[in-house]
Formats: structure tokens, C-alpha cells, sequence
């Protein structure tokens, strides 16, 4: 339940984006809404925006990209 509200929000927040990224290649990543939910969920929705407007890469503790996460949870279809 709590990843379904979180998700909500999430999408809620970058729904601007979504509708004005999605479907195109963004700094070499390809932009799908699942994709971009993910890296909310791995970066937070300020970093989301900060890599769609410039191409800021932001990493996690453990080095994991946030594109990598664009890359591998996007093109999903997310009933939301």
C-alpha cells in the first residue's frame, strides 16, 4: 500500500513532465512514465527534473545511476 501511495504521489508531482518527456530520448535515455517513476523512487522527484532539464546524473549510495533505473523499469504500463 505504501509503494502504490508513493507512486500516486510521485506521478501526481512530475505528471508535467511525464506528458512533455515521454515517448522521447532525453540525454541519451529513452523516457517512459514507469521509467521516470522508478528514478523518483531511487533519486527523489527534484533530481528527476534536474537530469530532464540538464542532464544531472545523480547516484545513490552504492553508485547505482538513476538512469539505470529510467533504463531498466521503463516501457511498463503501470495502472496508477
Amino acid at each position: 500500500k505504501a509503494m502504490l501511495l508513493l507512486l500516486t504521489h510521485n506521478k501526481k508531482k512530475l505528471k508535467r513532465y511525464i506528458k512533455k518527456y515521454e515517448g522521447t530520448i532525453v540525454h541519451g535515455v529513452y523516457i517512459t512514465e514507469s521509467g521516470i517513476l522508478a528514478a523518483a523512487h531511487l533519486a527523489g522527484q527534484g533530481n528527476v527534473r534536474k537530469f530532464l532539464r540538464n542532464g544531472f546524473e545523480f547516484k545513490d549510495g552504492n553508485g547505482t545511476k538513476m538512469t539505470a533505473y529510467m533504463k531498466q523499469f521503463g516501457g511498463y504500463k503501470l495502472d496508477i
